[in-house]
């Protein structure tokens, strides 16, 4: 199985050409599309098989294909639910104690973990010249993908003397009114791995948008 994960433009017709290339290589198992800006799609896809370096190629040359990561190593199932029930139950078991917080935290920062250590073994080369803001980039995409962000609306990745510094714009976090704690830790999990640092992280909420600012040494 594999896991395809493509950024695209949003354009008319651009899911009918990537299928088309994919359905001449492997059967598609399901497909999930979400629009995080009026400009961009994020396309995901679970394939039956695995794709050849020749199908990547195809798929980098249609018009709009701005990035494709794609991973055997990731047989993901796409889970579905409806996001104000999750929200309902998530704010019951936080007000219920501190330590179901905590263990959202945890899940959210163990899943990051297992997020970056597959995306950094894809099988696919990834450009060296921004290899870790592509793959930061797409697991991040990930919360979209698995419904639990509406949209990323900007990451930036820099360094100054201290280390690295790292700001990412999300748009309602499925866990906003519960305190952030997976999206926290899920952040956490990924810098831990791609950046190789334990990292600081705040975040300024402004009403549906969270803004969070990381630093690591």
């Amino acid at each position: 199985m594999t896991l395809l994960v493509i950024k695209t433009a949003n354009r008319r017709g651009m899911l009918h050409e990537i299928t088309g290339v994919i359905k001449d290589y492997t059967s598609i198992e399901w497909v999930f599309v979400s629009i995080p800006s009026e400009t961009e799609r994020v396309i995901a896809m679970r394939l039956s098989d695995s794709l050849p370096i020749s199908a990547i190629d195809r798929l980098k040359s249609i018009n709009g294909v701005h990035d494709i990561w794609a991973s055997h190593e990731a047989p993901m199932e796409l889970v579905g639910f409806d996001k104000e029930i999750l929200r309902s139950i998530l704010m019951h078991m936080v007000q219920s104690g501190g330590e179901v917080h905590a263990f959202l935290t945890k899940l959210g920062y163990e899943m990051g973990l297992s997020m970056a250590s597959t995306m950094l073994r894809t099988k696919y080369e990834i450009p060296s010249n921004a290899a870790m803001n592509k793959v930061l980039e797409t697991a991040i995409n990930m919360l979209v993908v698995m419904n639990l962000t509406r949209s990323v609306e900007n990451i930036s990745v820099s360094t100054d003397k201290g280390g690295h510094v790292v700001n990412i714009s999300l748009l309602e976090p499925f866990d906003l009114d519960a305190g952030l704690p997976f999206t926290r830790g899920y952040l956490l999990g990924l810098l831990k791995v791609l950046l190789k640092c334990d990292c600081s992280l705040d975040a300024v909420i402004n009403k549906s948008r969270v803004t969070f600012y990381i630093k690591g040494k």
